[in-house]
């Protein structure tokens, strides 16, 4: 049977690592020209979806409850909280910002929002979280620069986007 290019390379990464394809990587380059192809292909093989937008792809499911999914949303509720009280513009420190691990558990210990860090497995201390950034990073999350730095990387938008479309949702059950 034959497949199109780096073939392997967008199924190991997206449905068995489970990791966001991110833009300039070869095999997001093929998916991106592929687009139909691969959108019929995750549906029909495994029932997923293939979300493709200009900076990252990731497959997702119907499935309503994903652990890590849910810790990814606490964590970024938690760091964005706390990076706008820097009165500075949160989406550009988010895009651009490198943070260092050592610095933001001192502050995740002085949260307002520690008891909601702790009630969540993955984030419950800095022992957990170290390995949480582990993850980030093997998912295509975060870029990890050393042992203590790392920035984020265009996939986080996609838990933004998550987030403002739950608000939104939200805002017109209310209304």
């Amino acid at each position: 049977m034959q497949y199109p290019p780096e073939h392997f390379a967008i199924v190991n990464a997206l449905f068995r690592e489970g990791r966001f394809l991110l833009e300039g990587e070869a095999a997001f380059l093929a998916l991106r020209e592929q687009r139909e192809f691969y959108q019929r292909f995750f549906h029909e093989s495994f029932r997923l979806q293939l979300v493709l937008t200009a900076d990252y792809a990731l497959l997702t499911s119907n499935r309503d409850k994903d652990p890590l999914a849910r810790s990814i949303c606490i964590f970024l509720a938690v760091f964005c909280y706390e990076l706008d009280q820097e009165d500075s513009n949160l989406l550009e420190k988010l895009s651009f910002g490198i943070f260092s691990i050592s610095q933001w558990e001192e502050r995740f210990e002085q949260s307002s929002f520690n008891n909601v860090l702790e009630a969540t497995d993955k984030l419950r201390n800095a022992d957990q979280r170290a390995k949480f950034y582990l993850e980030l990073a093997r998912r295509s999350l975060i870029d990890r620069l050393d042992d203590d730095h790392f920035r984020f990387t265009p996939a986080h938008r996609y838990f933004l986007e998550f987030a403002r479309d739950l608000n939104v949702r939200e805002m017109m059950n209310k209304a």
